[in-house]
């Protein structure tokens, strides 16, 4: 069972180290690795904008509490009732459902929690959680031609959504 809770100061060290590692990083779209300070910086700004609301992600193996990444909403926009959802599993963890079964989470928590009536995103071409996306119901809204520079070439970004009318969680 997957569970959202607070990040905390304590987590940074883990979540730098695994926005860091290329498995993650060739699909976010940062450019330069995130310093110590970037980190805290990122984290000051997540407790102080309620425009964003960041998750770490933990589930129990085999009896133990483990983190296994980070998700959230950004760019929370109450008075148009949308927002743009962030995911990424640690690398150990990719490729064993919980990147769905956290979507699936967030999903409910935008649409119900926080009275949402759109949920976006945007993903590189090729990424192979864009297969994932469609599978949950999202929408292809479109494509950003070579949007993103990333390891020295440009690079598609494709739009996804989702309508709380569409969900089916």
């Amino acid at each position: 069972m997957i569970k959202l809770k607070k990040i905390e100061e304590y987590d940074l060290q883990l979540l730098r180290s695994w926005r860091n590692d290329d498995r993650i990083m060739k699909w976010c779209r940062q450019n330069d690795l995130l310093s110590s300070t970037d980190q805290v910086r990122w984290y000051e700004k997540i407790n102080i904008d309620p425009t964003i609301k960041m998750y770490l992600i933990t589930t129990l193996i085999k009896g133990c509490t483990n983190c296994i990444g980070v998700c959230g909403l950004t760019s929370i926009d109450l008075i148009n009732s949308r927002a743009e959802f962030s995911l990424y599993i640690a690398p150990e963890y990719q490729n064993k459902g919980y990147g769905k079964t956290t979507l699936i989470t967030l999903l409910n928590k935008g649409f119900n929690d926080f009275n949402l009536n759109l949920i976006w995103g945007e993903t590189f071409n090729k990424n192979p959680a864009y297969k994932m996306f469609k599978s949950l119901g999202f929408k292809k809204e479109g494509t950003r031609r070579q949007f993103y520079y990333k390891n020295g070439k440009y690079v598609d970004a494709h739009l996804v959504s989702i309508l709380r009318k569409e969900w089916r969680g």
